[in-house]
């Protein structure tokens, strides 16, 4: 991926020269200033805009196993322990918030201006106005996941949601937050009509096409349990030429495709931290949720003599990616069928994905006795192929409000103590609005916790 970073003279200048015209039109030594659609194009491959995945939404699944110093409140052991705010520092960057927010203003740099650029066809200007707002859309929807609640089509129209930010003047009052039913129909619509002047094919995954909108709609769908639509986005986004890795073919992670190039990822989005979710350790949860023979574990796990049952991520070959996969996209349809009662169906395709998982003589299909033994299967299975991909926490949450997610704790590997808990129906599931964002903005409505 071609990587560029662009230093936007809007984020500064807007703040220090409002109101004088003449120092609007000096162009700054070092800096680059958004003209021709060539830089906006450029905008859409720098890493604000494609390492956008925020590292707490794996800290706080029922996945992730560490142990902190009962005072730390770093962001991470903040979002482990599901406290109030992931972070407390004023001072600070918010976490998650704050890049998320970042990315969103650079695709509304994008969104506000290109389509008044007078260089390349009206396609291109549509094409990267139109990757621009899937980018916004998903970073709107991964922060819905944190700080607002799940969806209820009951309650949505009052929940809470984000603000929704469009404009790129910095001295520009932070709207209010939308209702979650707002938020989401916004994103909806972004990417929707994005959809048309999508290409087929981009110059790299990182860059969204019509197949990536489908697959971001299926997920956004499911999490708001629209079942029909998640069915009909999961299989425009399965028409994609794609193939799966079939994980007998390697001796370890490191042989596996750059994941850059894998035929299995649809989308990727990466992150900032470049570590993630590689030495991450694992609930034993998840990890007992492993079969002898499954090559998942086998190879994309390990664990140390002293503590043979204590198993850490390793992950495949590159950066990780957290977004869409061909594999999320079949697990999604299982789950459609199983949900529909359509059982056979529905293990037809988690076992033709497992066959690509395990050793030849360890694999045996999965059957199920009714539909819900078959969403049970599913849904395990969903878990064990999509650990520290980045969608745990949604599921919880959409699984949450289906009554099907359990006490989850928080204990000590070595000795068994309790050190947190996420009850059913919890406000935990609700993260608070960042300290420095309630410090900018002291009339935002907070979250009940």
């Amino acid at each position: 991926m071609r990587s560029i970073n662009i230093v936007f003279i809007l984020l500064l200048a807007i703040a220090a020269f409002s109101g004088c015209d003449k120092f609007l039109e000096v162009k700054p030594k070092g800096i680059v200033i958004p003209e021709k659609l060539s830089d906006y194009q450029l905008m859409l491959n720098s890493r604000s805009m494609t390492l956008t995945f925020p590292p707490a939404l794996l800290y706080c699944t029922d996945d992730y196993y560490e142990e902190f110093d009962d005072l730390s409140t770093v962001p991470p052991a903040n979002a482990y322990y599901w406290r109030p705010g992931i972070d407390q520092n004023e001072k600070e960057n918010p976490a998650a918030w704050g890049d998320l927010y970042n990315t969103i203003y650079n695709a509304n740099v994008i969104i506000n201006n290109v389509m008044a650029t007078t260089d390349g066809t009206p396609a291109a200007r549509a094409s990267t106005l139109a990757e621009a707002l899937v980018i916004r859309a998903d970073c709107y929807f991964m922060l819905l996941t944190l700080f607002a609640k799940a969806y209820n089509p009951a309650t949505a129209a009052n929940d809470p949601g984000l603000p929704l930010v469009r404009s790129t003047n910095v001295t520009d009052k932070t709207p209010p937050r939308s209702s979650v039913q707002t938020t989401l129909d916004t994103i909806l619509t972004n990417v929707t009509d994005a959809i048309a002047s999508l290409p087929l094919t981009n110059l790299n995954k990182y860059r969204p096409t019509k197949y990536a909108a489908y697959s971001l709609l299926s997920r956004i769908y499911l999490y708001m349990q629209d079942y029909e639509k998640t069915k009909k986005y999961t299989d425009l986004a399965l028409t994609a030429p794609h193939s799966m890795v079939n994980y007998n073919d390697y001796e370890d992670p490191y042989s596996f495709p750059e994941t850059d190039l894998s035929p299995e990822v649809l989308w990727q989005r990466g992150s900032l931290d470049y570590t993630i979710p590689s030495m991450m350790g694992m609930q034993h949860a998840l990890s007992d949720l492993y079969e002898p023979g499954d090559l998942r574990k086998l190879l994309l796990t390990y664990a140390f003599d002293d503590f043979p049952d204590d198993y850490y991520f390793s992950g495949t070959n590159g950066y990780a990616n957290f977004g869409t996969t061909f594999q999320e996209m079949y697990l999604t349809k299982a789950e459609m069928l199983a949900r529909d009662n359509q059982i056979e169906a529905a293990m037809n395709i988690v076992n033709e994905l497992r066959k690509y998982r395990f050793k030849t003589d360890a694999y045996t299909p999965l059957t199920a006795t009714g539909k819900e033994d078959a969403l049970t299967k599913v849904l395990q299975e969903r878990r064990r192929e999509l650990a520290f991909r980045g969608q745990r926490w949604m599921d919880m949450k959409r699984l949450d409000r289906e009554g099907r997610m359990p006490l989850v704790e928080r204990s000590v590997h070595s000795t068994g103590a309790l050190k947190a808990t996420l009850e059913p129906g919890s406000k935990k599931y609700v993260f608070q609005i960042p300290a420095r964002v309630q410090q900018f903005n002291p009339d935002m409505q907070l979250n009940d916790r």
